[in-house]
């Protein structure tokens, strides 16, 4: 199963991934998939439009991702939001595979 746990914070805000879905077998695994490419857009469209110096923290690896953000660019708030945003919609559709950690 991938967890996922958001924090936000007056100046910044925080989204971290972790795990595996456990939806398929390694590389069948639709809910995985949709988790990893979701990361990876997130990390490359705020490479894309040169905003990296709103970047605290970013790690994308095998089973893990963990973006930490200022707040202060509505660009990069708006793009951390669309991940939250699909994150949620995906839990909504497999739950039994990507839970929100509190």
């Amino acid at each position: 199963m991938t967890t996922y746990y958001i924090e936000r914070k007056t100046n910044e805000a925080l989204i971290e991934v972790k795990g595996h879905a456990g939806c398929g077998t390694s590389g069948h695994d639709i809910v995985c998939a949709a988790i990893s490419m979701a990361c990876q857009m997130t990390a490359n469209l705020i490479d894309k439009l040169d905003l990296r110096y709103n970047i605290l923290d970013l790690v994308c690896e095998e089973g893990y991702f963990r973006l930490q953000v200022k707040t202060d660019n509505h660009v990069v708030l708006g793009i951390f939001d669309n991940l939250e945003e699909h994150l949620i919609e995906l839990h909504s559709q497999y739950p039994k595979y990507l839970k929100m950690k509190k």
